[in-house]
């Protein structure tokens, strides 16, 4: 394959990718988007064969969904979700053997959650584990809600990138799946599947793509990958990244998470159909706690969260000890008899996944600032997408397709293009 005298081509499908492309697109500029995995999304990806029902292996919930481009396109689309419904005070979770009630505004975890962010409001940035009680009882659930919610462990979070993201607290879970929503945005656009980017040089006169199909020139490149695809260097950039953009993904790296998504024969979580249960057994601090959705959407199957660095350890020892894990632990809460119910179930394999590599990104402590040096051209023909590009809305599907639509418009201007204000909601007819 040799392609020449585009203006623009874009590293990457997920939403990033297919924001830049949409973008482009609207302003009339030529361009190809080039994706080495054989499906568009990302990390948003809606699985419908492998345990028998529909679920997200990676982002599922619309976050700050009453700000979210993505909503907004999702009910131009129809694309069912789940609407804000009156403020949920309470959950249950199943700790040291039986069930309770836990209010939000009182809970240990969710308080000191909050703490956490309130200390990079308060302008310090410190790792998250600096204001936590190791010694605390219901510290192992504590860490593994801050594994969910920030890929990392509590010693590698900075509490003032924790403070920088912009969150109404209004989530709504995708019905018909958060990557099946990304796909649709995809329909249309010029996207060439599994083909992988190998290098890029910048030249005189614009770029030069050596990828797995050949060779590809064009005026300007949006690298709209995973920040680990930059930091270990599976794309070799010539003449080489600038040593401050090399420093900023060693500072802003991605974390890990998995799922394991289990099938029943029936529905067995009668009066459970919650966001998330907790299922934790706290006998001794390296006690590992694990979260479930469970019926989520009705659905007869149950979806276990894990973060951070257990996630790795848990993705390097292979989907069956995953799965296993998973269903132990749902045997402490429900008893042995709902093995015998399990039909079918799956994992995830972001962390082993070499165009992928992990979950999201997360400043280090102290490092926080950092990001914004994405924000900026490479060798003025290169322009960075992506989840961590953002510095408010990090870690979302609506960040990365923000920083898509940002990088469109900064590449069209680079090529003395004129471009109005941007349209996120802009659709082709």
């Amino acid at each position: 394959m040799m392609v020449q005298n585009l203006d623009v081509v874009i590293v990457g499908a997920g939403a990033a990718g297919i924001g830049a492309g949409l973008g482009l697109t609207r302003l009339g500029v030529s361009h190809l988007i080039l994706e080495a995995k054989q499906r568009v999304g990302g990390r948003a990806y809606s699985d419908t064969s492998s345990i028998g029902h529909l679920w997200d292996h990676g982002a599922h919930w619309l976050h700050s969904g009453d700000v979210n481009v993505m909503r907004f396109l999702a009910e131009k689309l129809k694309h069912k979700f789940r609407p804000a419904s009156p403020a949920v005070s309470s959950f249950r979770s199943f700790i040291g053997g039986q069930w309770k009630v836990s209010e939000f505004a009182t809970d240990y975890v969710w308080t000191k959650l909050e703490e956490i962010v309130q200390a990079g409001r308060n302008g310090s940035d410190v790792a998250a584990e600096s204001i936590l009680d190791r010694g605390h009882a219901m510290y192992p659930l504590l860490r593994h809600w801050c594994q969910l919610m920030y890929s990392n462990d509590p010693s590698d979070i900075s509490t003032r990138d924790a403070a920088n993201y912009s969150d109404t607290h209004v989530n709504l879970p995708v019905e018909d799946g958060y990557g099946a929503l990304v796909a649709r945005l995809s329909l249309g656009l010029p996207i060439r599947l599994g083909v992988t980017v190998k290098a890029i040089e910048v030249t005189g006169e614009g770029v030069r793509l050596e990828t797995s199909s050949g060779t590809i020139t064009a005026k300007a490149c949006i690298l709209a990958v995973p920040s680990r695809v930059m930091e270990k260097q599976r794309i070799a950039i010539k003449p080489g990244l600038p040593a401050a953009l090399q420093q900023a993904f060693a500072e802003v790296t991605m974390g890990y998470g998995e799922k394991v998504a289990l099938g029943f024969d029936r529905k067995v979580f009668e009066g459970f159909e919650i966001p998330f249960a907790d299922v934790f057994d706290p006998v001794e601090p390296e006690t590992r706690p694990l979260n479930f959705e469970l019926h989520p959407f009705g659905r007869p199957i149950a979806v276990a969260h894990v973060g951070g660095n257990f996630a790795k350890e848990l993705a390097q020892a292979g989907p069956a000890a995953m799965k296993a894990f998973a269903i132990d632990t749902l045997v402490k809460a429900f008893g042995a008899d709902i093995r015998q119910r399990i039909v079918a179930s799956a994992a995830t394999g972001w962390t082993m996944d070499e165009h992928i590599g992990g979950a999201y990104s997360g400043a280090a402590p102290g490092k926080a600032e950092a990001r914004k040096v994405f924000s900026e051209p490479v060798h003025d023909r290169l322009f960075l997408a992506g989840e961590h590009v953002h510095r408010h809305y990090m870690a979302t599907v609506h960040g990365a397709y923000d920083t898509g639509l940002d990088a469109a418009y900064k590449a069209a201007a680079a090529l003395g293009l004129s471009v109005g204000p941007k349209d996120p909601l802009w659709l082709p007819s």
